[in-house]
């Protein structure tokens, strides 16, 4: 069975482009409570598609791009 994991050092350099500084604002601006969000970035729970929607809103990612960032394979 697959797994999948985010691939959190992705979103932490599209977080650098946009000039994101922290998780507590990438949290006003998706509007995604700040531990579910730290929970998601330290891979201990996998984002709900809400949350991947807002995640992927707030970052102004393509679609393209955030189907390699939510759906990277776990290697095992």
């Amino acid at each position: 069975m697959n797994q999948y994991i985010v691939d959190t050092d992705a979103i932490k350099i599209i977080m650098i482009k946009k000039k994101i500084k922290s998780q507590m604002e990438l949290s006003r601006r998706s509007g995604i409570n700040r531990n579910v969000l730290s929970n998601v970035l330290n891979n201990k729970k996998y984002p709900s598609s809400t949350v991947m929607n807002k995640l992927i809103s707030a970052l102004d990612i393509d679609q393209d791009t955030a189907g390699k960032i939510f759906f990277a394979h776990e290697l095992t």
